[in-house]
């Protein structure tokens, strides 16, 4: 059957495979197929997943966008947005365990989309999310792409995670022997911070296989039997020996037209509650000194970018 979609179209474009995609948005091979088919139009979580994906709207990916209780998915227009529902973009697996949290809140949701830093600052300067999770070295996070609300989230270290019995033990072993690193989106903060470590030790970055997420990249390194830039946490998690880059900040920015926002209120509760450190501690990694507290104001970029 040909393909018109514009999801084909969009996929096509960046090079993807169906299996691809289907793995950068969290679903399944034959969702995509179906998607792209036309017999099939995904729920709003998927919708948003595959359009963050691919790095635009479900706007332009879906001619009449999925709805669910009122929510316009990727709104360009704050208006459009269910007051119940607060979508949240950003690369932090703490996210999904607020996200579980919230189940019990009754009918406010909260909606994590998992995002590079890059994408999910593109994704709040056109309305698409209410929230982006920004994380990097504390004295150079980039501007925010609108006025937002600051909220302190984590610490955590970045650097390369070591699968078991690689005989590399640093970043510079890894270069000199040509062992593989899994590694992110050119938009992701550990990306950066990875390429500034390999400059650093004067080398060109090696190509490799890219994962859209730290704890992906964490379990890749664990298949493969190479390494991966990742975080402490995910490497703790799947038990990769990690080798520390950088310490980053980790903070939600809110678009501040959603200051009031009955989720995101709810959210700052969570964040500073014993049960949220709990969960998120046992993970490791994890600093979680001032969570949920507000940060000073940032100024927004005048280019909006």
């Amino acid at each position: 059957m040909a393909h018109d979609s514009s999801l084909h179209r969009r996929r096509v474009q960046l090079g993807l495979t169906q299996t691809e995609l289907a793995a950068s948005a969290g679903v399944s091979r034959q969702l995509v197929a179906a998607v792209e088919a036309g017999v099939n139009t995904p729920a709003v979580d998927a919708a948003l997943r595959l359009a963050m994906a691919l790095e635009c709207s479900a706007e332009d990916l879906f001619e009449a966008a999925p709805r669910r209780r009122g929510i316009g998915v990727m709104a360009s227009r704050p208006t459009d947005w269910h007051t119940d529902v607060l979508v949240v973009a950003g690369c932090d697996p703490a996210l999904a365990i607020a996200e579980a949290m919230f189940a019990d809140k009754g009918p406010i949701t909260l909606l994590a989309l998992d995002a590079t830093t890059g994408t999910a600052l593109r994704s709040l300067h056109d309305g698409g999310v209410h929230a982006a999770v920004v994380h990097g070295r504390a004295e150079h996070l980039p501007q925010p792409p609108v006025d937002v609300i600051r909220v302190q989230l984590a610490r955590w270290q970045v650097g390369i995670g070591l699968a078991p019995g690689l005989k590399a033990r640093t970043l510079a072993a890894c270069l000199e022997h040509n062992v593989l690193i899994v590694q992110r989106q050119e938009s992701a903060a550990s990306q950066q911070a990875l390429r500034r470590a390999v400059n650093a030790l004067g080398y060109e970055l090696p190509g490799g296989a890219v994962t859209s997420g730290h704890l992906d990249a964490a379990r890749a390194a664990i298949g493969l039997g190479c390494a991966a830039i990742t975080t402490e946490g995910a490497a703790l998690m799947t038990g990769l020996r990690f080798v520390p880059l950088e310490l980053h900040t980790v903070e939600i920015w809110l678009d501040r037209r959603w200051e009031h926002h009955p989720a995101f209120q709810t959210l700052g509760n969570l964040l500073r509650s014993s049960a949220f450190a709990g969960k998120v501690s046992r993970m490791g990694g994890y600093d979680l000194t001032g969570c949920g507290s507000v940060l000073p104001t940032m100024a927004a970029s005048s280019a909006g970018s």
